[in-house]
């Protein structure tokens, strides 16, 4: 009787190895057939229906998991290219901020030299209407690069008094420099 025993308990193990080698290599389906056998058991179905409902519950709560990682991905890769494109608005932002300092910088070094230019005009008018010995005595006293742009804007007759009137030498350094001006 012991080897009959033995023999028993040898055949019962090689076959759950073997149900359970062939369930995880998935060559059977052992849950699902165990779940067949337990519900013909009369006592064990209701254990196996709430088992079927907790089992189609967590499947469910896995399905809404998966999808919830997927909209979280979709969302991460929105929030990704948003902060793409935040990042270009800036450098656009300060690229025009540039930009409009550097056109205002303009804008007011050419109304400077608008300024200067209708201060030199004015002072040139002034000085055609003075006699020239008096006009010749003031520019005289100027710097050389102003009296170039007060002579530029005189009309020919009127410089050519004026630089008459002045030295020789300062006459020919402006005539010079009045040529290539």
């Amino acid at each position: 009787m012991g080897k009959w025993v033995l023999v028993t308990i040898f055949l019962i193990t090689a076959i759950i190895a073997a149900v359970v080698v062939f369930s995880v290599t998935g060559v059977i389906d052992a849950p699902a057939l165990v779940l067949k056998g337990a519900r013909s058991i009369g006592w064990l179905e209701p254990h196996v229906e709430v088992y079927e409902i907790g089992k189609a519950a967590e499947e469910w709560q896995n399905e809404q998991l998966r999808s919830l990682d997927q909209i979280r991905q979709e969302l991460d890769g929105r929030e990704q290219a948003l902060a793409a494109l935040a990042d270009e608005l800036e450098q656009r932002a300060q690229t025009l901020d540039r930009r409009e300092a550097e056109l205002e910088a303009q804008a007011a070094a050419l109304a400077q030299a608008r300024a200067e230019r209708m201060n030199v005009q004015h002072l040139a008018e002034i000085y055609t209407e003075m006699e020239t010995a008096e006009a010749a005595r003031i520019l005289e006293k100027m710097n050389e690069a102003e009296v170039l742009e007060i002579l530029a804007v005189m009309d020919v007759r009127t410089t050519a008094r004026i630089l008459e009137a002045l030295p020789t030498e300062r006459a020919a350094s402006l005539s010079r420099r009045l040529g290539s001006f």
